[in-house]
């Protein structure tokens, strides 16, 4: 109990993790892609270290957490999409291409904080159909993807909503979304700081190696 853990989180916490995942979302993800850490903000740090450089773009809709200052902390330039009360904070359809076509980053949100709004179905199903476009257009011509970062902590205080998850409606997104969650909210454990995040193996490892 005095020693270090293992860096990528204990592994019975991991296969729970796994197995909650299967259970509630219907995701099924391998160990490697499960990565734990002291709450969501250092998976947060960790991947825009890993697939973001100084001058690319990080895009968000806004209003948003703290998202923006993390982009400065990586000199990226960091790109709003304004979203307005009357679409419940959310954005219009088509509101993003512009920016999934040049960041190297998109970060979604849902249930929102702070406007606890939730994305629709067919709005992640679109956003996932965005993805996978740019991404093929992206690798015909050597261009590295954007990955997407769901941040869906509140996923499980979403009362008489549905949420979503990309890779749950398209699962072809699973290799460019980092799913971003923790104990904190859902489970009233913000002291304990364990948060989680799944993605594709490749980037997790990273993430782990930036983490250690």
């Amino acid at each position: 109990a005095t020693n270090y853990p293992a860096a990528a989180g204990l592994p019975v916490l991991r296969e729970a993790v796994q197995r909650f995942y299967a259970r509630h979302l219907g995701l099924h993800y391998p160990l490697d892609s499960v990565l734990i850490a002291a709450g969501a903000r250092p998976h947060i740090y960790a991947l825009l270290r890993v697939v973001v450089d100084p001058g690319d773009t990080v895009a968000y809709p806004a209003p948003c957490w703290n998202y923006p200052f993390y982009a400065d902390i990586l000199q990226a330039h960091g790109e709003a999409i304004v979203c307005a009360a009357e679409d419940d904070f959310q954005p219009r359809p088509g509101a993003l291409d512009a920016a999934i076509s040049k960041a190297s980053l998109l970060i979604v949100n849902t249930p929102l904080n702070p406007a606890g709004t939730v994305t629709p179905r067919d709005a992640v199903l679109r956003l996932s159909e965005a993805i996978l476009r740019e991404n093929e257009g992206r690798e015909k011509i050597g261009r590295r993807p954007i990955y997407l970062m769901y941040d869906h902590i509140y996923w499980m205080l979403s009362f008489g909503v549905e949420h979503f998850t990309p890779c749950g409606l398209v699962p072809e997104t699973a290799k460019y979304t980092i799913l971003i969650d923790g104990i904190s909210k859902a489970f009233a454990a913000t002291g304990l700081r364990v948060g989680w995040a799944l993605g594709p193996a490749d980037v997790i490892s990273r993430m782990n190696l930036m983490l250690m």
